[in-house]
């Protein structure tokens, strides 16, 4: 039991450590001239509790044709037609003309 304890306060004492490294090195630019450290980070931790104590605020109804029509990108795709034909083409072109020389030995 006594081990089982520890790991749990070694576990949740790590667990802090890694929350205090990642404010330490989160950079906020334009936000405040406020140094990071220990304070900063107590102070948000503080925060980040209190608005829980806050309502949450109303859910927003939508259809989902207003959704997706609200959501519509003009960039290209992240998969692209054209890219992946080309990439093929010049992989098919590639295995046709490259040679695999090497020695090939009869197994004894």
């Amino acid at each position: 039991m006594l081990t089982f304890v520890l790991w749990v306060l070694g576990s949740l004492v790590l667990a802090a450590v890694v929350f205090l490294v990642a404010n330490v090195m989160e950079r906020r630019e334009g936000q405040d001239d406020e140094a990071p450290g220990l304070g900063r980070f107590w102070r948000d931790f503080r925060s980040g509790l209190r608005s829980r104590r806050t309502p949450p605020p109303a859910p927003v109804e939508t259809g989902m044709d207003e959704f997706f029509a609200a959501t519509v990108e003009d960039a290209p795709g992240y998969v692209d037609p054209e890219e992946l034909t080309d990439a093929l083409h010049r992989a098919r072109l590639q295995a046709r003309s490259s040679w695999h020389v090497g020695t090939v030995r009869k197994p004894e």
